[in-house]
């Protein structure tokens, strides 16, 4: 009987032994899949961001193109009124570009990120590889929002130069 009783006990301790090792590979398996979705996560989150920047300056600089082609430039303008206006709409179409094409050649990069045979973890590959060229293209969108708005304010200048009501304006 006490042969029995110790056989049970060993049995007993065996099966959970094995339902042990097959909770820690059941748990192992769960932690990968948790860290492919997480890695899943911060890919997607950081490519809809890129997304929004690149769109956000491809689309002022576009209008920004548009101001400065479709303008009506009065023949006895300024000169230096011109330039600035020139310069200024250069400037936005330039840091609009800069930042429009970093932030998609960011997004190819970060598309190619492989999330299940991760060789570093994703928060590392961005840190290393994009936040200074993030950094870069965020820095310009920043500057040529405010530039834009001056050209905004310049094409209205440029445009009215030499019309009466601005005297008008400024009699009153």
């Amino acid at each position: 009987m006490i042969g029995l009783a110790a056989g049970m006990d060993m049995a007993d301790m065996a099966w959970e032994v094995r339902c042990r090792e097959e909770d820690m590979k059941q748990r192992a398996l769960d932690n990968e899949r948790n860290a492919i979705d997480d890695a899943r996560r911060s890919v997607d989150e950081k490519a809809e961001q890129l997304k929004v920047l690149a769109n956000q300056a491809t689309l002022f600089a576009g209008f920004s193109m548009v101001v400065l082609v479709e303008s009506n430039v009065p023949t006895d303008i300024n000169g230096i009124l011109l330039s600035i206006f020139g310069g200024a709409t250069a400037c936005v179409i330039a840091l609009m570009l800069v930042s429009s094409l970093n932030a998609t050649y960011m997004l190819v990069a970060i598309l190619r990120y492989d999330c299940v045979n991760r060789d570093v973890p994703f928060d590392e590959f961005w840190r290393k590889r994009c936040e200074p060229d993030w950094k870069l293209a965020l820095r310009a969108f920043s500057y040529g929002v405010p530039l834009f708005m001056v050209v905004v304010s310049l094409v209205a200048w440029v445009t009215f130069w030499g019309n009466g009501a601005w005297y008008i304006a400024s009699s009153i």
